[in-house]
């Protein structure tokens, strides 16, 4: 059981744990989402083809399901699954479950089920810290063709980050932003970018045709769209320049 709030790499490692079950030994793994799992259910339902379906993941050598939580108030989905379990449990077939809380905690679990959950070894990920996030952003950039500037690097782990997620998208607004002005990524470009309340470089106003017609400021280029604020949020303009 792999536990943890969302954006953390639980469903990455739940795919990578598949991924090396099928590797290492070539057998059968059934690797889905609960959504998923639920959806066939009703489904085979629908199609009076429930044995055909339980068949299907009762060959199966491992069992992974992400998300566990969202089963909960699924009765039958429940039921199908408590049984599931057992069976695998009986044949000492590899299972492996993530939920973004302890399976005790969902409202709506059975309490057979729930108990069943936490029954073998249940991992814990914590949102990363400022270790990780070095080493997480040092890579991205390296893949990005990015320099890891050190003292950009030491800015964005300083941000308020709660998942690697959040993280990841930092880094793409960033660079992604630097790449719209034609500038390098620094310190001084990620702030503007990342902290818009803040002091801000000096632009060119913006004029206005006696007809209505908006007239970039000369000298601005770029395929981007830009978003240029005014005090009255009814006065802001947006257009694209080309």
């Amino acid at each position: 059981m792999i536990v943890g709030p969302s954006g953390v790499g639980k469903t990455h490692l739940l795919h990578a744990i598949g991924r090396a079950l099928c590797d290492r030994s070539g057998r059968t793994v059934a690797c889905l989402s609960a959504e998923t799992f639920v959806d066939e259910l009703v489904a085979a339902i629908e199609h009076r083809a429930v044995p055909g379906w339980r068949a299907r993941y009762r060959y199966a050598s491992a069992f992974l399901l992400d998300d566990v939580q969202k089963i909960a108030a699924r009765k039958e989905s429940q039921e199908e699954l408590f049984q599931l379990f057992n069976l695998f449990a009986d044949a000492h077939r590899q299972m492996v479950f993530t939920c973004n809380v302890q399976p005790q905690d969902i409202e709506g679990l059975d309490d057979r089920l729930a108990s069943r959950l936490v029954s073998g070894l249940v991992a814990t990920i914590s949102p990363p810290d400022a270790e990780l996030r070095r080493t997480i952003l040092t890579s991205r950039l390296a893949r990005e063709g990015e320099t890891a500037d050190a003292a950009l690097i030491d800015y964005l782990v300083d941000r308020d980050t709660d998942s690697v997620r959040s993280l990841l998208s930092m880094v793409q607004r960033v660079t992604g932003g630097a790449e719209a002005m034609g500038a390098a990524m620094t310190v001084q470009v990620a702030r503007e970018l990342l902290e818009p309340e803040g002091p801000r470089h000096t632009r060119p106003s913006l004029k206005m045709r006696t007809s209505g017609v908006f007239v970039p400021p000369r000298g601005i280029q770029s395929r981007e769209k830009f978003v240029w604020e005014w005090p009255d949020p009814m006065e802001r303009i947006m257009d694209e320049l080309t």
